[in-house]
């Protein structure tokens, strides 16, 4: 069996700058490549990437588009707060042992952040 080594959403929006910013800026992302002429930024935050896509007809996702597990989710989420993003579930215990949000970004994505809760 090959070995899976990473995986990278692909966001598609109209206009790359304003989810650029906010995933540079709020969310801690480098911005590994910022290609406005072909329509493409790719993102890095460790071991997480992210690409935003330009099309004129994005597909954004009824639910969410990924799901990154975070160290500090209760910290990740005060920054949100903070720069007024919109969150679309709040803070939540589950009971399979996870806590996490989603925060729409530009362009309409939703993307879920979460941590996994001590078990005892």
């Amino acid at each position: 069996m090959t070995a899976l080594l990473s995986c990278r959403p692909n966001l598609e929006v109209t206009d790359l700058g304003p989810l650029v910013t906010f995933l540079r800026d709020v969310l801690g992302f480098s911005v590994d490549l910022n290609e406005e002429e072909m329509g493409l930024a790719l993102l890095t935050h460790g071991p997480v990437g992210l690409a935003v896509v330009r099309t004129a007809t994005p597909g954004v996702n009824a639910t969410t588009a990924c799901y990154v597990e975070v160290a500090a989710v209760d910290a990740l989420h005060d920054r949100c707060v903070a720069a007024g993003a919109t969150i679309a579930n709040p803070l939540t215990d589950h009971p399979w042992g996870l806590r996490d949000f989603v925060v729409e970004v530009p362009g309409g994505h939703r993307v879920a952040f979460g941590q996994r809760l001590d078990p005892s």
